[in-house]
């Protein structure tokens, strides 16, 4: 015996008010806690942990290179203090992912899915489509949403632990530089007794600028790296779920975005 319309969708109904309900009073909590997260709270952290040391070093960098004899170091004093900007996009970005880890499982378990569920029930009330593909975008909208941050985390973790050493040794590197010239000036501050004192250093001046140089080369590569795992990488995620929502469902979830219009000749 064939089972009728109308029984349908009552059982289609009474399904989705379940998913609606389970959403909100026993998924939400457990996808907007921290707890549930934790792995990727350490690997933030410890992300932005690395970021803030790599900041101060290179700040320790500017003002050491500025106790050298001349001005020959004032470019590169410079452009390493210029790179502070680069630091404080990359901690937005990480704070921002630490914020959406939590608050994206709870816009979408505990609003955007239960709200799609009411516009998927309305739809099979009024047999309308239009309002069933919207509520299967919202669905996918919601689940990609709460998986985007996660998923960019694991792939970035692996960048990571390819640059990691890389980035530390560059940390101490600087550091022992910084600390060297603080060392050779002292409380110095006659340039030409300064100067005398980098003589005796190996190298000497033009052997701390060439470090600085390398060192500016370094940190540049490294904020690069950070950029790309920080900003790049939760992009490209962002285009993958679309794809991956497109192939498997046949809906295209596109994101907005406005559309420039020439403006009209007068009396046209």
């Amino acid at each position: 015996m064939e089972m009728t319309e109308k029984k349908k969708t009552i059982i289609i109904i009474t399904i989705l008010a379940a998913v609606a309900l389970a959403s909100i009073f026993l998924v939400s909590g457990p996808a907007s806690s921290t707890d549930s997260f934790s792995g990727t709270y350490s690997a933030l952290d410890a992300k932005r942990t690395t970021v803030t040391e790599l900041m101060g070093v290179t700040a320790a960098s500017s003002t050491a290179i500025s106790l050298l004899p001349g001005d020959a170091g004032t470019p590169i004093a410079d452009q390493l203090a210029d790179l502070s900007g680069y630091f404080l996009f990359i901690l937005a970005a990480i704070c921002l992912e630490k914020w959406m880890v939590t608050i994206s499982g709870l816009m979408a378990f505990r609003f955007i899915i239960p709200i799609s569920c009411g516009i998927l029930i309305a739809a099979r009330l009024w047999k309308n489509e239009s309002w069933k593909v919207i509520g299967i975008k919202l669905v996918c909208f919601a689940l990609m949403l709460f998986a985007i941050v996660p998923a960019s985390v694991v792939v970035t973790e692996k960048i990571d632990e390819s640059y990691q050493a890389s980035i530390q040794q560059t940390i101490e590197d600087t550091r022992n530089d910084n600390k060297q010239i603080q060392d050779t000036v002292g409380e110095e501050k006659d340039q030409g007794v300064i100067e005398k004192l980098f003589d005796k250093v190996k190298g000497g001046v033009a052997g701390q600028l060439e470090k600085f140089e390398n060192t500016l080369n370094k940190i540049t590569e490294s904020i690069a790296v950070l950029i790309v795992t920080s900003c790049a990488i939760p992009i490209a995620v962002i285009i993958f779920f679309l794809w991956l929502v497109k192939l498997l469902t046949g809906v295209s979830v596109q994101i907005p975005y406005g559309k420039l219009k020439k403006p009209g000749k007068p009396g046209m």
